[in-house]
């Protein structure tokens, strides 16, 4: 066999390389003019083997990458149409959200205008609130002084918190009523408890009290020499301790005794003072 007969032909989808071939293999000849013949063929087939295969493995990286573009635009189509429907979900989002802001802006409104009327009337209640406990206070300075003091603070003190408005209309309301209950109670209960009493001659005396309701309180010493009961009078109230008849003072120890236990229970009679216009004295049992 011919030993040019070993070159295969090339094939047709080779013609970019023919050209490249012929002056490798012209170049070939040259440098192996004195080598043997079928030397020079064998490295022009090993040249050969190796260009086909740097040329099946640039097909086969171009066919990869035409399979990655390819993908690569699936998945970009995808994330541009998945991102698409994202804005319109979130458009639709926002004017969700449009609505509901001027629905509260609405009633954001609405209820600022309530607001305004309800501190308006708050103002007025108030209002009304400290003319009834400055009456109230008047009242207690001319009521039984029964703890006249402390009553008067608290009274004094509620009216500061509504003027200043430091506490709820709700709150005013419960404390006036509780004042006002208060003042009942002690008018519907009786109670007797030592104490200290100072004539009107100014002297100082230890005792006992003993109250009834809103209606007598007397006072009796500890050694007996001393009696005094509590008078109504125009403007208010007064002690009465001088002057006073046996009959009175009997009736006035013989409380403090059935108060404090050293007597059994029974009914005493109490000297009792209603002021008049046309009078300020007049006894009464």
């Amino acid at each position: 066999m011919n030993s040019f007969e070993r070159i295969r032909p090339v094939p047709a989808h080779r013609g970019a390389m023919a050209s490249r071939l012929g002056a490798l293999f012209a170049v070939a000849l040259l440098a192996v003019a004195d080598a043997p013949a079928q030397e020079t063929l064998s490295s022009i087939q090993r040249e050969l083997d190796r260009v086909e295969r740097e040329t099946a493995r640039e097909q086969e990286l171009h066919k990869q990458e035409r399979a990655r573009a390819a993908e690569f635009e699936k998945q970009k189509n995808a994330r541009l149409q998945a991102l698409q429907e994202q804005i319109r979900a979130a458009e639709a989002r926002i004017d969700s959200l449009k609505q509901r802001t001027e629905t509260e802006r609405r009633r954001r409104t609405a209820q600022r205008g309530l607001a305004a009327q309800y501190v308006e009337r708050q103002k007025a209640f108030r209002a009304d609130l400290d003319r009834e406990i400055r009456a109230a206070i008047a009242w207690v300075e001319k009521d039984f002084p029964y703890q006249r003091e402390r009553r008067l603070s608290e009274w004094r003190d509620l009216a500061a918190a509504n003027r200043e408005a430091t506490v709820p209309v709700e709150e005013v309301l419960v404390r006036l009523f509780g004042l006002m209950q208060a003042s009942l109670d002690f008018a519907g209960n009786s109670e007797a408890y030592p104490g200290t009493y100072t004539t009107t001659k100014g002297e100082t005396r230890e005792g006992f009290y003993v109250r009834l309701g809103a209606v007598s309180l007397v006072f009796s010493s500890s050694d007996g020499g001393v009696q005094a009961w509590l008078a109504r009078i125009p403007g208010g109230y007064a002690w009465r301790d001088d002057n006073l008849t046996s009959e009175i003072r009997d009736a006035i120890r013989a409380a403090v005794s059935v108060a404090q236990g050293k007597e059994a229970p029974r009914l005493v009679p109490l000297p009792v003072e209603v002021a008049t216009a046309m009078s300020t004295n007049g006894g009464a049992k």
